[in-house]
């Protein structure tokens, strides 16, 4: 029987449970008065002291914490937020929802301290930029400025760019494999690119990842703006860019002028027999097999005491490209027609 439309019910999809039509509308009646231009944080008192097993409850503190964080005395907000986060001690939004208003009120900071940091215990990694600019700014306040920027400076910053560009090129990359959505692949290769540009020491990694993004939708002009000559030309004293830059073009079969500069610099500041394979392979791919078999053979020659010293390390790949090379060598030369 229905009591007047008091018992009668329905299933909220947000909420996932069933409730009243009547706690229902008392719930969105206390919401606005709590929300309006005059907020009245009285209904949804109300409404959780007659509804204390309400799946609204939760949301009714959420938007309390908005008038407590904001226009409630000092003590009216302490006391609300020690209510809150007894009741949801696990809550990421009540628990920096105190700490946003700690940072307010400059009190007390070693609460907003402790509160903080089980927020960044419960976020792990990657971290949560809202969280560590909270923990920045009690350390401020703290007057501890050192702290402040060892959760907030620049290494974190450096970390949650990283993990942009994880997403952006992770991104790309798999809407490529599905040879679908490439207008946004691409712009995502753009933004990734832009960031690379702008960073002072960007990983030298992130470069080729994007390159590599461009290559495959076709955009040789892009690739070569943010990893061709001037990536080359900006790390021409360090040896393992330069090798990765070549070996990088070696495998795309283009830019292999600029490639084969790179890399024998790369080789005459670390002979290594990766940097002489690199080498080797440019060459053969440019037809100069005298100087090819010369570099191939020295990888070998480099290679061999690493094949000795570690267990599954082989030379094979590198005995293959010396055959190669020889056997391009012997062939008669080709008949211009």
């Amino acid at each position: 029987m229905d009591l007047g439309g008091r018992t009668a019910s329905y299933y909220d999809e947000d909420l996932k449970a069933s409730v009243t039509y009547v706690e229902a509308a008392e719930f969105h009646l206390a919401q606005e008065t709590a929300m309006g231009r005059k907020p009245d944080p009285a209904p949804l008192r109300t409404f959780i002291a007659k509804y204390p097993a309400s799946p609204y409850v939760k949301n009714a503190y959420s938007y309390l914490g908005y008038y407590y964080g904001q226009m409630a005395s000092k003590e009216d907000a302490g006391a609300f937020f020690e209510e809150w986060t007894k009741k949801y001690p696990d809550d990421k939004n009540a628990l920096s929802s105190y700490v946003q208003r700690i940072i307010r009120d400059k009190e007390p900071l070693d609460k907003g301290l402790r509160l903080a940091e089980k927020l960044k215990e419960m976020t792990g990694y990657p971290e949560n930029p809202d969280y560590q600019e909270a923990l920045a700014n009690l350390y401020v306040l703290k007057e501890e400025p050192d702290k402040a920027g060892d959760e907030y400076g620049k290494d974190f910053i450096d970390g949650y760019l990283r993990n942009v560009l994880f997403a952006l090129t992770g991104y790309a990359t798999f809407w490529l494999d599905q040879d679908k959505n490439l207008a946004s692949a691409e712009e995502m290769a753009d933004i990734a690119a832009a960031a690379l540009t702008a960073k002072k020491d960007a990983n030298a990694y992130f470069f080729s990842q994007v390159a590599g993004l461009y290559n495959r939708l076709k955009k040789t002009d892009k690739a070569l703006a943010i990893y061709g000559p001037e990536f080359a030309k900006k790390n021409w004293g360090e040896s393992g860019a330069l090798a990765s830059y070549a070996a990088f073009w070696q495998r795309q079969g283009a830019n292999l002028d600029n490639a084969l500069a790179a890399v024998r610099h790369s080789a005459e500041l670390a002979p290594t027999y990766y940097n002489n394979f690199t080498l080797a392979q440019i060459l053969f791919n440019l037809k100069n097999y005298p100087e090819a078999l010369t570099a191939a053979e020295k990888a070998v020659e480099l290679a061999k005491p690493m094949a000795a010293k570690y267990e599954g390390f082989t030379t094979v790949q590198y005995d293959n490209l010396v055959k190669q090379i020889k056997e391009a060598m012997a062939k008669p030369p080709e008949v211009k027609k």
